[in-house]
């Protein structure tokens, strides 16, 4: 990890002006012209060889880069950082051209938005995942007076009963769930979690999806899992599925655990259960709607490491503009908020994969003990849709049971009123009669 300068200087390139050739590549449109050259090669080169197609492609993609990367260096000294990531040993990449890489991190983002702030009238920023907006404006918008910042957040489209979040800090065996990284490997804690999903494949119908912190600790539990006979009994009611590390097979192991759930194999089996990563493909682009994904289990807190030399320098840099804003009284607080916020940000990305329309609903179980901690824990920044019909549960795992059974038991008989009623309607001179909502004691209409 570097500064602009300590790069420059190493590089001996000190003495070019940056500032020259930037103006250059923008006032010349070199990129654009080699681009288009490069797209030439490119229709010759398939009709030659693939090799070559490769080939000239690379060289393309390289020359976009090499431009993007002049450019971030004529940014001021303390704005980014250079990372340089070496050719790896030999036998250690799959990737026998690999070498090695350079990584601009930009981390005054402020810089770029107050250019937008300059010439809009208004700025609007929309997401999923913005929460909480002091931290956001903080990074982006440090010297705008919190007045003129304006914050609209709104509810999900699903009804309270459409939804059932549990946070579970003991097991059925009544072992606490200890995630912690110093404790997360104990034979103990991986045992409970497979008592835990033995007992959720009883009551959950049709797909469950288990977001684990890492690939590395996915592997030890199915391992662990396997060894102890876990896996013969999850697949005795379900079918189950890993995340695959190549994204070439990510693909095939979707269809076959949608295929698993929307045409069940023949005898007991009742579903699928597919074991995913926090900040793999499966937690940020798949939408696990309806049957793929009546369950969501997220298994711990999963914090990034906190030895990552990018995400160090981001925390440093936070807490650098922390005390320019408050003389220096909040040092530590704020990049220890931004570590926590990175991890909540992908549990709550992880674990809205599921419900994803007005008519769908869905279990959400937080396993870890660290979720049921007082108010200020790890659940207080949930999405207000989750936190505020989220159940601590506190009593024995029964407690669990029961209310998955009832929840998915509410469900189903209203997908059953629900087609029962669009039967009615298309029948003339029928008349709807109210129903019982099992939860509530009150008559409903459908």
């Amino acid at each position: 990890m570097m500064t602009i300068n300590d790069f420059v200087f190493s590089l001996g390139i000190d003495n070019l002006n940056l500032f020259k050739i930037r103006r250059y590549i923008k006032e010349s449109n070199i990129v654009h012209k080699v681009s288009s050259y490069g797209e030439k090669l490119l229709d010759q080169a398939s009709t030659e060889s693939k090799a070559s197609a490769v080939s000239a492609r690379t060289s393309v993609t390289g020359f976009h880069m090499l431009a993007e990367f002049i450019l971030a260096l004529t940014n001021a000294d303390t704005d980014g950082r250079v990372i340089l990531m070496p050719r790896p040993a030999k036998g250690h990449s799959s990737d026998a051209a690999d070498g090695g890489s350079l990584k601009f991190v930009m981390l005054n983002a402020a810089k770029y938005f107050a250019e937008v702030l300059e010439q809009a009238r208004a700025v609007i920023l929309a997401g999923g995942t913005l929460q909480p907006v002091e931290e956001l404006r903080l990074r982006l918008f440090p010297h705008l007076p919190e007045d003129r910042v304006h914050v609209f957040s709104c509810g999900h489209i699903v009804p309270p009963e459409s939804i059932l979040p549990l946070a579970i800090g003991k097991g059925p065996s009544n072992r606490t769930f200890d995630f912690t990284y110093q404790s997360r490997f104990s034979p103990a804690v991986v045992e409970e979690l497979g008592i835990l999903m033995k007992n959720v494949c009883t009551v959950v119908p049709e797909g469950i999806v288990v977001f684990f912190p890492s690939f590395e600790y996915e592997a030890h539990v199915f391992n662990s899992w396997q060894s102890a006979g876990t896996i013969s009994a999850i697949e005795a009611k379900k079918t189950l599925f890993r995340e695959p590390r190549d994204a070439a097979a990510l693909e095939d192991v979707l269809r076959q655990y949608r295929e698993c759930i929307s045409r069940p194999p023949e005898g007991k089996k009742t579903g699928a259960v597919l074991m995913c990563v926090v900040g793999g493909k499966m937690s940020e682009g798949i939408n696990f709607s309806d049957g793929m994904g009546r369950c969501v289990v997220m298994v711990g807190l999963p914090y990034p490491s906190p030895n990552d030399p990018e995400l160090v320098e981001r925390m440093k840099y936070i807490d650098s503009l922390a005390s320019a804003d408050s003389q220096g009284s909040h040092g530590g607080k704020k990049s220890r908020e931004y570590y926590e916020n990175l991890c909540m940000k992908a549990v709550n990305q992880s674990i809205g994969r599921a419900i994803r329309h007005i008519k769908d609903y869905a279990a959400i179980l937080l396993v870890d003990a660290r979720y049921s901690s007082e108010s200020s824990g790890p659940s207080s920044k949930l999405p207000g849709w989750i936190g505020d019909r989220l159940v601590k549960v506190t009593g024995s795992f029964g407690e669990v049971h029961k209310r998955l059974h009832q929840f998915f038991k509410y469900n189903r008989l209203r997908d059953q009123q629900n087609a029962n009623l669009q039967l009615d309607m298309a029948l003339p001179n029928k008349v709807i009669q109210p129903r019982t909502n099992i939860f509530h004691d009150h008559a409903v209409f459908s």
